[in-house]
C-alpha cells in the first residue's frame, strides 16, 4: 500500500480513534443501548453488547499500534480503522433516519466519528496513499467485515428492526 510514500510525523495520532471509541461506548452504555439493539439487531444482551466492544476495542487498539509503529507497511490498519467508524456512524444515522428514534451512540457518530474518520482520510489523501485500492481495501476489512456484514446478517437471521428498516430478508 504505498509504503515508501507516507510520511507520518505524527502516527500516535491515530490512538484518537480509541479515545473516541470509549466515549462513543459511554454514550450507548449509559442512554439505552442494549434495549435499543435488542430490537435492531435482535436477541441482544449485555454480556454480548459487553464481549463484543471489548473484542473490538482490542482488535482497534491493535490495528492501531501496527500504525503507529511503521504507518507505511500497516496503512491498511489505520485505514480500516477509520472505515469502521464512519461504517457504525452510517449505521447510527441511517437506524435514526428510517427507524424515526433516536440511536444510543448517534451524538458520538455524528461529532467524533465523522470528523475523526474525515480528518485521517483528509491526511491520507495530502500523503497521495488515498487510492482505490487503499479504499477498498479498508472498507472491505474496517467497514463490511467488521462492521456491516456482521450487523446486517444477525439482524437478516433474527428478523430484526434493522434488516426491516433496509428492506432485507423476509
Amino acid at each position: 500500500m504505498n509504503k515508501e510514500k507516507l510520511m507520518d510525523e505524527k502516527p500516535a495520532r491515530i490512538f484518537l480513534l480509541c479515545f473516541i471509541y470509549g466515549l462513543h461506548m459511554a454514550e450507548e452504555f449509559t442512554l439505552g443501548f442494549v434495549e435499543w439493539a435488542d430490537r435492531y439487531f435482535g436477541k441482544f444482551d449485555w454480556t454480548q453488547n459487553l464481549i463484543g466492544n471489548f473484542m473490538f476495542f482490542v482488535v482497534l487498539s491493535f490495528g492501531c499500534y501496527l500504525y503507529y509503529k511503521n504507518p507505511g507497511k500497516y496503512l491498511w490498519a489505520g485505514m480500516a480503522g477509520c472505515m469502521w467508524v464512519l461504517s457504525n456512524s452510517f449505521l447510527h444515522i441511517s437506524a435514526t433516519l428510517l427507524g424515526h428514534e433516536y440511536s444510543p451512540g448517534l451524538v458520538t457518530a455524528i461529532l467524533l466519528y465523522i470528523p475523526a474518520g474525515l480528518y485521517f482520510m483528509i491526511q491520507w489523501a495530502n500523503q497521495g496513499v488515498l487510492t482505490w485500492k487503499n479504499l477498498t481495501l479498508s472498507f472491505v476489512v474496517g467497514g463490511m467485515i467488521f462492521m456491516l456484514i456482521p450487523t446486517f446478517v444477525r439482524a437478516i437471521l433474527l428478523h430484526a428492526e434493522l434488516a426491516k428498516l433496509f428492506h432485507l430478508g423476509s
